[in-house]
């Protein structure tokens, strides 16, 4: 008996079997579910388990238990419930995608299309198991177009966040990010646990954000301002990239599921990809659509610590903690220029709002500006002895840094020190402008967060990253009143005094200048008298009388002129005294007038916190607290 043996090609193969399957359907038969345990451990065991399991984890994945298949690999999730081409396994199996699985040959197809059932099935353990749910965000984040300039409409101000802290640390501790929206009044700060987020008009509270996957590194606000990010974890065991919609507070997708901290992430501007690197050297880019990895990049050679697309969404920079700064093609994830300089860490990288310039900032000390379009050098900026922890640009092209010289400075592209900010906190570790670029909000190693005027360096205040509870704000609130009523009226008292005092030196300034004018019409007086007694009419005998009347007027003249060099030289400092009285007394007025600000502020301030807690305890029962 002769056999008929046709051509092996793979299209056939998996053809062959689809017709198989196709004849079951056919005939009526309930085709077989696909599951783990039964269909899919087989497959993993004769060809992939020799490199994936717990003794030896390639690529962090283990593929011996379902558990530990669903949790993923180094690269976070592998599987997308339901999309097979989604899922970074598949990819890797069918070849499409690096690493490939097995390395050296492909499966063959009936095994592919097994591993494809099984996914496009809800990856199902067993016969009775449930099918999971894709893995798909709530709501489509990516936008039609990008608008690099200011958005049309209202700046989008949170809304409806916890007023009550998530955690509520015993101390202080390093903030890993500060973050400010690009077109509201509105800066996060990345704290233990939680985002505490402020508004940078009146510096007031506005809420939290719970990050119940550990400690936040990065913060990053989206192009448009509506999304806040949040990228971190636990070390050495796992990490994530959280984004909210800070108009709601929603939690809108959370992206990575990676095995350590991330430690650096950022989203484009068309918010279609989130990218994303850590302490495993791998930048990754991942689809916001689907939460599917896009691009596994491996170029970096230390832990990935800074990560920023550019405003117009075209390019994406990264440094790493070797000085290593590279400039990628943001969606094709092809690598454009690797940028060459940095002798320490990479601590930021930040973009003007043109997306022409790109700064990194290292601690090497120093911050270097480069041209997106060819990556070529423009200008280093010796900036913090000891090295350089955070820079940012502000939208009209100025940069604020900080470093451990314990100075933090505003600068121009040229690289000329604008305003050195008078900082007296520890050292300085974090830092950002405001939205419209007339405030900087800092941040130290023990956690204070400062804030100054950008064009005075006048600090304005602080911001707690610790914040109390509702009912703790309301307390401190009350009490600060009470200081404030206080302050206001030593404030006012000294005020007073003080103008007193500027009236006195005022008055004695002006006696001083009027006893001089008169002392100078006596000399002038004197002076003509005495050329009256010295030019007698012609011919006429000099009386002993005259003789007299000159002597003594001549002594009147030397006494005035006298006078008048002893006024004149204590002028400049009379003049002196008025002016220091003064100064003093307007700047008791405006102490004064600050004291009373404040005190309206806090007055406003606790008004606002008692209806919040009022509001809290009506809706105690279904948990609808709403803050401003």
């Amino acid at each position: 008996m002769r056999l008929n043996v046709l051509p092996f090609t793979p299209c056939r193969s998996l053809a062959v079997f689809a017709l198989l399957v196709s004849s079951a359907f056919a005939a009526g038969a309930e085709p077989k579910k696909v599951t783990y345990e039964d269909d899919v451990l087989p497959i993993f065991r004769d060809n992939c388990l020799k490199c994936h399991n717990p003794d030896k984890l390639k690529g962090d994945l283990d593929l011996t238990s379902f558990s530990s298949v669903i949790k993923g690999g180094g690269s976070g999730t592998t599987l997308n419930a339901g999309d097979p081409d989604g899922s970074q396994l598949f990819k890797s199996v069918i070849h499409a995608d690096e690493p490939t699985m097995p390395p050296n040959a492909k499966l063959n197809d009936r095994d592919i299309a097994v591993i494809r059932r099984w996914i496009e099935g809800g990856l199902l353990q067993g016969i009775g198991s449930k099918a999971l749910a894709a893995n798909k965000p709530a709501v489509d984040l990516s936008l039609k177009s990008v608008s690099i300039g200011r958005p049309e409409g209202p700046p989008p101000m949170p809304v409806g966040l916890a007023i009550d802290p998530f955690v509520r640390a015993t101390h202080g501790s390093a903030l890993a990010a500060v973050a400010n929206s690009p077109w509201a009044p509105v800066v996060a700060l990345a704290a233990a646990r939680q985002i505490v987020v402020y508004n940078t008009n009146d510096l007031e509270f506005i809420g939290v954000l719970p990050f119940t996957e550990g400690f936040p590194c990065d913060l990053k606000f989206s192009r448009n301002g509506k999304l806040l990010l949040a990228s971190g974890g636990r070390g050495g065991k796992s990490g994530a990239v959280v984004v909210w919609d800070i108009t709601t507070g929603e939690r809108i997708i959370t992206i990575g599921d990676q095995f350590d901290s991330v430690l650096a992430a950022d989203i484009s501007a068309d918010q279609q990809w989130i990218a994303l690197g850590g302490p495993d050297r791998v930048l990754k880019i991942y689809r916001t659509s689907d939460g599917s990895l896009e691009h596994r990049l491996k170029k970096h050679t230390e832990w990935v610590t800074a990560v920023e697309f550019s405003p117009d969404g075209k390019y994406l920079a990264t440094g790493d903690r070797n000085g290593g700064l590279v400039l990628w093609e943001a969606e094709s994830g092809h690598e454009l220029f690797s940028l060459p300089g940095h002798k320490g860490a990479i601590t930021a990288v930040t973009w003007r709002s043109d997306s022409a310039m790109v700064l990194s900032a290292s601690e090497d000390g120093t911050l270097k500006l480069w041209k997106s379009g060819d990556g070529s050098a423009l200008r280093s900026i010796t900036a913090h002895a000891g090295g350089a922890l955070s820079a940012r640009f502000t939208t009209d092209g100025r940069v604020v840094s900080c470093g451990r010289d314990n100075k933090v400075q505003i600068w121009d592209t040229t690289g000329k020190n604008l305003v050195t900010l008078p900082f007296s906190g520890d050292l300085p570790n974090r830092v950002t402008f405001s939205d419209d670029g007339k405030k900087v909000i800092g941040s130290d190693w023990k956690g204070r967060t400062f804030v100054w005027d950008a064009k005075s360096g006048k600090a304005l205040g602080e911001l707690e990253a610790n914040p109390p509870t509702l009912t703790e704000r309301v307390q401190l609130g009350a009490q600060r009143l009470t200081t404030l009523q206080s302050e206001v009226t030593k404030t006012a008292a000294a005020r007073a005094a003080l103008e007193i005092d500027a009236n006195v030196a005022q008055v004695t300034l002006e006696q001083t200048k009027k006893t001089i004018a008169d002392t100078k019409t006596k000399i002038a007086a004197k002076e003509a008298e005495l050329k009256t007694l010295t030019a007698p009419p012609a011919g006429a005998p000099a009386e002993g009388n005259t003789k007299q009347q000159i002597t003594e007027a001549r002594a009147a003249l030397k006494a005035l002129q006298t006078k008048i060099a002893d006024l004149q030289k204590e002028l400049p400092n009379v003049t002196k005294l008025a002016a220091a009285a003064k100064k003093k007394a307007e700047d008791a007025k405006a102490g004064a007038e600050e004291a009373t600000a404040k005190l309206a502020a806090a007055k406003t301030s606790l008004a606002h916190w008692q209806t919040v807690q009022k509001t809290a305890k009506a809706a105690a029962t279904n948990g609808k607290v709403s803050s401003r």
